[in-house]
């Protein structure tokens, strides 16, 4: 698993708003305590670094979003199940390029 520094060191590689690190650092900590609350406290980790990367490809490649990330966190050396935990974010939406995400959820995290 990818450590949370070097997460933390590929979010900023593709994120450079303020805005957009304070919420990938919220997301980080609510996911974190979601993993606590719900009995994941052993993954809670992993979760964080989901909530930290979740958005990694929406402020360079917004119309992408969703789409684009898995390249972005296959570069980084991320593995595949955080990969699907990142993309399956946006199941159902449809982003502005006109794809629809089709990345089901499988964890209730």
């Amino acid at each position: 698993m990818i450590t949370r520094e070097n997460a933390f060191a590929l979010l900023k590689k593709y994120n450079q708003d303020p805005f957009h690190i304070q919420h990938a650092l919220t997301v980080e900590a609510v996911m974190k305590w979601y993993a606590d609350e719900l009995g994941y406290g052993d993954e809670a980790e992993h979760w964080g670094i989901v909530g930290l990367l979740h958005d990694i490809d929406f402020e360079l490649y917004p119309e992408e979003h969703c789409l684009k990330a898995p390249e972005l966190l296959r570069e980084g050396g991320v593995s595949d199940d955080i990969i699907h935990s990142v993309c399956s974010h946006g199941y159902g939406i449809t982003v502005g390029c006109g794809v629809t995400i089709d990345v089901e959820p499988i964890h209730e995290m």
